[in-house]
Protein backbone atom coordinates (compact mmCIF):
# COMPACT_ATOMS: atom_id res chain seq x y z
CA UNK A 1 0.00 0.00 0.00
CA UNK A 2 2.49 2.60 1.01
CA UNK A 3 3.66 2.04 -2.80
CA UNK A 4 0.42 2.39 -4.64
CA UNK A 5 0.85 5.74 -2.39
CA UNK A 6 3.85 7.15 -3.70
CA UNK A 7 2.69 6.23 -7.21
CA UNK A 8 -0.39 8.43 -6.86
CA UNK A 9 1.52 11.05 -4.70
CA UNK A 10 3.79 10.98 -8.06
CA UNK A 11 0.78 10.84 -10.35
CA UNK A 12 -0.51 13.99 -9.03
CA UNK A 13 3.31 15.62 -9.02
CA UNK A 14 3.65 15.07 -12.63
CA UNK A 15 0.16 16.12 -13.12
CA UNK A 16 0.39 19.25 -11.73
CA UNK A 17 4.08 20.15 -13.53
CA UNK A 18 2.01 19.09 -16.35
CA UNK A 19 -0.90 21.58 -15.98
CA UNK A 20 1.81 24.20 -14.78
CA UNK A 21 3.66 23.95 -17.75
CA UNK A 22 0.51 24.10 -19.52
CA UNK A 23 -0.78 27.20 -18.17
CA UNK A 24 2.73 28.73 -18.57
CA UNK A 25 2.25 28.05 -22.18
CA UNK A 26 -0.62 29.00 -22.47
CA UNK A 27 -0.54 32.11 -20.84
CA UNK A 28 2.94 32.60 -23.23
CA UNK A 29 0.57 32.03 -26.39
CA UNK A 30 -2.07 34.42 -25.21
CA UNK A 31 0.52 37.67 -23.95
CA UNK A 32 2.62 37.16 -28.07
CA UNK A 33 -0.79 37.03 -29.71
CA UNK A 34 -2.17 40.17 -28.18
CA UNK A 35 1.56 41.71 -28.59
CA UNK A 36 1.05 40.68 -32.49
CA UNK A 37 -2.72 42.00 -32.74
CA UNK A 38 -1.30 45.20 -31.57
CA UNK A 39 1.14 45.60 -33.45
CA UNK A 40 -1.18 44.87 -36.45
CA UNK A 41 -3.53 47.44 -35.17
CA UNK A 42 -0.43 49.78 -34.84
CA UNK A 43 0.42 49.36 -38.59
CA UNK A 44 -3.10 49.64 -39.57
CA UNK A 45 -3.00 53.42 -37.84
CA UNK A 46 -0.07 54.32 -39.10
CA UNK A 47 -1.11 52.95 -42.74
CA UNK A 48 -4.08 55.43 -42.38
CA UNK A 49 -1.76 58.33 -41.80
CA UNK A 50 0.32 57.64 -44.67
CA UNK A 51 -2.30 57.45 -47.13
CA UNK A 52 -4.03 60.88 -45.87
CA UNK A 53 -0.46 62.67 -46.18
CA UNK A 54 -0.69 61.08 -49.59
CA UNK A 55 -4.21 62.33 -50.36
CA UNK A 56 -3.05 66.16 -48.89
CA UNK A 57 -0.16 66.05 -51.30
CA UNK A 58 -2.18 64.54 -54.17
CA UNK A 59 -4.82 67.97 -53.39
CA UNK A 60 -1.77 70.20 -53.23
CA UNK A 61 -0.60 69.00 -56.26
CA UNK A 62 -3.69 69.60 -58.26
CA UNK A 63 -3.91 72.96 -56.96
CA UNK A 64 -0.29 72.98 -58.70
CA UNK A 65 -1.54 72.00 -61.77
CA UNK A 66 -4.05 75.38 -61.70
CA UNK A 67 -0.84 77.64 -61.15
CA UNK A 68 1.06 75.80 -63.08
CA UNK A 69 -1.45 76.34 -66.52
CA UNK A 70 -1.48 79.83 -65.78
CA UNK A 71 2.54 80.15 -66.52
CA UNK A 72 3.49 77.49 -68.50
CA UNK A 73 0.82 76.43 -70.56
CA UNK A 74 3.72 74.32 -73.00
CA UNK A 75 5.78 72.72 -70.34
CA UNK A 76 4.08 69.23 -71.00
CA UNK A 77 6.32 67.59 -68.31
CA UNK A 78 4.57 68.96 -64.79
CA UNK A 79 0.71 68.25 -66.94
CA UNK A 80 2.04 64.77 -68.40
CA UNK A 81 2.65 63.38 -64.26
CA UNK A 82 0.04 65.35 -63.24
CA UNK A 83 -2.17 62.86 -65.61
CA UNK A 84 -1.07 59.55 -64.27
CA UNK A 85 -2.13 60.79 -60.62
CA UNK A 86 -4.27 58.74 -59.17
CA UNK A 87 -6.58 59.07 -56.29
CA UNK A 88 -5.42 57.24 -53.46
CA UNK A 89 -7.68 54.08 -52.90
CA UNK A 90 -8.98 53.56 -49.11
CA UNK A 91 -7.33 51.25 -46.86
CA UNK A 92 -4.60 51.38 -49.45
CA UNK A 93 -1.71 48.18 -49.27
CA UNK A 94 1.80 48.80 -49.32
CA UNK A 95 2.79 48.68 -52.65
CA UNK A 96 -0.43 50.59 -53.74
CA UNK A 97 0.90 53.33 -51.16
CA UNK A 98 4.60 52.87 -52.70
CA UNK A 99 3.20 53.18 -56.28
CA UNK A 100 1.56 56.42 -55.61
CA UNK A 101 3.80 57.98 -53.40
CA UNK A 102 6.43 57.86 -56.47
CA UNK A 103 4.57 59.29 -58.82
CA UNK A 104 4.03 61.80 -56.69
CA UNK A 105 7.40 61.99 -56.12
CA UNK A 106 8.27 62.57 -60.00
CA UNK A 107 5.44 65.45 -60.15
CA UNK A 108 7.14 67.61 -57.04
CA UNK A 109 10.32 66.72 -59.35
CA UNK A 110 8.69 68.56 -61.86
CA UNK A 111 7.02 71.55 -60.22
CA UNK A 112 10.27 72.15 -58.17
CA UNK A 113 12.02 72.09 -62.14
CA UNK A 114 9.77 74.47 -63.25
CA UNK A 115 10.09 76.77 -60.43
CA UNK A 116 13.72 77.15 -61.63
CA UNK A 117 12.63 77.37 -65.61
CA UNK A 118 10.34 80.09 -65.08
CA UNK A 119 11.55 83.08 -62.75
CA UNK A 120 8.23 84.93 -62.85
CA UNK A 121 6.68 82.16 -61.75
CA UNK A 122 8.60 81.30 -58.82
CA UNK A 123 8.26 85.13 -57.57
CA UNK A 124 4.71 84.27 -57.41
CA UNK A 125 3.17 84.21 -53.95
CA UNK A 126 0.52 81.36 -54.93
CA UNK A 127 3.85 78.98 -56.44
CA UNK A 128 5.47 79.78 -53.07
CA UNK A 129 3.02 78.70 -51.47
CA UNK A 130 2.69 75.56 -53.42
CA UNK A 131 6.57 74.62 -53.24
CA UNK A 132 6.06 75.23 -48.74
CA UNK A 133 3.35 72.88 -48.97
CA UNK A 134 5.29 70.66 -50.72
CA UNK A 135 8.22 70.87 -48.38
CA UNK A 136 6.20 70.50 -45.27
CA UNK A 137 4.21 67.45 -46.45
CA UNK A 138 7.12 65.81 -48.06
CA UNK A 139 8.69 65.74 -44.30
CA UNK A 140 5.18 64.81 -43.00
CA UNK A 141 5.17 62.00 -45.09
CA UNK A 142 8.60 60.95 -44.08
CA UNK A 143 7.64 60.80 -40.50
CA UNK A 144 4.64 58.76 -41.50
CA UNK A 145 6.12 56.04 -43.57
CA UNK A 146 9.27 55.94 -40.45
CA UNK A 147 6.53 55.04 -38.12
CA UNK A 148 5.08 52.73 -40.66
CA UNK A 149 8.38 51.09 -41.34
CA UNK A 150 9.36 50.87 -37.87
CA UNK A 151 5.80 49.11 -36.98
CA UNK A 152 6.49 46.85 -39.81
CA UNK A 153 9.56 45.93 -38.22
CA UNK A 154 8.05 45.15 -34.90
CA UNK A 155 5.59 42.85 -37.10
CA UNK A 156 8.65 41.11 -39.08
CA UNK A 157 10.58 40.62 -35.50
CA UNK A 158 7.73 38.65 -34.53
CA UNK A 159 7.21 36.76 -37.82
CA UNK A 160 11.30 35.59 -38.35
CA UNK A 161 11.78 34.73 -34.32
CA UNK A 162 10.93 31.67 -32.83
CA UNK A 163 8.90 30.49 -31.19
CA UNK A 164 6.55 33.32 -32.06
CA UNK A 165 6.38 32.63 -35.52
CA UNK A 166 4.48 29.44 -34.61
CA UNK A 167 2.00 32.15 -33.83
CA UNK A 168 2.27 34.09 -36.81
CA UNK A 169 2.11 31.39 -38.87
CA UNK A 170 -1.06 30.03 -37.36
CA UNK A 171 -2.60 33.44 -37.61
CA UNK A 172 -1.40 33.44 -40.97
CA UNK A 173 0.68 36.57 -40.94
CA UNK A 174 3.62 36.86 -43.07
CA UNK A 175 6.36 39.19 -43.57
CA UNK A 176 5.52 42.87 -45.03
CA UNK A 177 6.88 45.04 -47.05
CA UNK A 178 7.77 48.17 -46.00
CA UNK A 179 7.25 51.74 -47.58
CA UNK A 180 10.13 52.46 -49.59
CA UNK A 181 11.56 55.92 -50.96
CA UNK A 182 12.11 55.86 -54.51
CA UNK A 183 15.16 57.20 -55.98
CA UNK A 184 16.53 58.36 -52.46
CA UNK A 185 19.75 59.74 -53.70
CA UNK A 186 17.94 62.05 -56.57
CA UNK A 187 15.55 63.50 -53.71
CA UNK A 188 18.72 64.38 -51.04
CA UNK A 189 19.84 66.86 -53.99
CA UNK A 190 16.21 68.70 -54.03
CA UNK A 191 16.43 71.96 -52.75
CA UNK A 192 13.43 72.06 -51.13
CA UNK A 193 13.76 75.58 -49.97
CA UNK A 194 13.73 76.96 -53.31
CA UNK A 195 15.60 80.25 -52.02
CA UNK A 196 13.10 82.33 -52.95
Amino acid sequence: MAGAAVGIILLVVVFVIVLIIGLVLLGWYISTSNAINRVNLKIDESLSGVEIMLRQRYDVLMQGKKIAEQYAQHEQRVFEGLRHLTQIPTNATVDQLNQAAKSQEEVVKSFFALGEAYPELKSAELFNNLINQLSQQSQQYSASRRAVNGNITKLNNYVVSFPSSIICNSKGIAKMDYIHEENINELKNIDMTMNF
